[in-house]
């Protein structure tokens, strides 16, 4: 069996905000725990506009975000974090966050889950997190506020048999190199589906124990979001992986699985492509 870490070019989204701080302190315990560079994009709206006609309020605000991003620098050094700080401007944030991923072809993206809550965001992930998981081909970790680095178990969730073997070989990294039990979930949302699912289930944990030697299988029927919340709360789960869906981003209607998922739970969630 071998265990190697599954990323090694590593961005967090940060705007410094409350929200932010589960997703800087989890990038920089990864970083820190298995010694990868840490690069950092920052992103700021742009107004040129206004800031013309409002100079002492823009001034104040770069000062404000200069003295951030100094105690980002002492914090990384005191961590003995290589670290690397971008500042880019644009009218759009999650636009920054994408143009930085595909410059730097990060393979992990680390950000908030969501900022303050707001009509459509009470259980889901915030607007700019969704354009980011649409707009990138690499993963993407949604971190709550309150979240801390993985240490009783990874859970994988398994949808779709196209992003299997990708969340089987993420997962059975992650949960191997941190020594964790791995749980490789799939739901069958009707019992006529029972027997594919427990076929793509038992597939799934043989890719995974190729890294990981604690990989435990589990079929179950229901709703996909509701067995799969109840899972993690059961196995205590603080870690959870799953499959980016195919999806539009539209300014009104239902969430997917995969953002009801990430939405409902208070753990980092990591959404691999296929």
């Amino acid at each position: 069996m071998t265990s190697h870490y599954p990323f090694n070019r590593i961005l967090l989204a940060t705007e410094f905000t409350e929200f932010d701080a589960g997703a800087e302190r989890l990038a920089f315990a990864m970083a820190q725990r298995c010694g990868v560079p840490l690069r950092v994009v920052i992103p700021m709206l742009s107004n040129p506009e206004y800031e013309a006609n409002m100079p002492d309020v823009a001034l104040k605000a770069e000062q404000e975000m200069a003295q951030r991003i100094e105690a980002l620098r002492q914090r990384a050094a005191t961590a003995n974090i290589q670290l690397d700080i971008r500042l880019r401007r644009g009218s759009e944030v999650h636009a920054e966050i994408v143009a930085e991923a595909k410059e730097a072809q990060s393979d992990l993206i680390v950000l908030r889950r969501r900022g303050q809550p707001g009509f459509l965001a009470k259980l889901l992930v915030g607007e700019m997190v969704s354009k980011v998981i649409r707009d990138v081909s690499c993963s993407v970790m949604l971190v709550p506020r309150a979240a801390q680095f993985w240490q009783h178990g990874v859970l994988a969730a398994i949808g779709e048999a196209a992003s299997a073997p990708n969340i089987a070989r993420i997962s059975g990294m992650i949960a191997g190199i941190c020594q964790l039990p791995l749980t490789i979930l799939s739901v069958a949302e009707e019992r006529a589906g029972l027997q594919k699912a427990q076929s793509l289930n038992r597939a799934t944990v043989e890719l995974a124990t190729a890294s990981c030697n604690q990989v435990h299988g589990r079929v179950v029927t229901g709703k996909p979001v509701e067995q799969t919340v109840a899972a993690v709360h059961a196995d205590k789960a603080d870690l959870v992986v799953i499959g980016r869906q195919r999806y539009h981003l539209f300014p009104f209607g239902s969430s997917g699985i995969m953002q009801n998922i990430a939405g409902a739970l208070d753990v980092p969630t990591l959404v691999v492509p296929t």
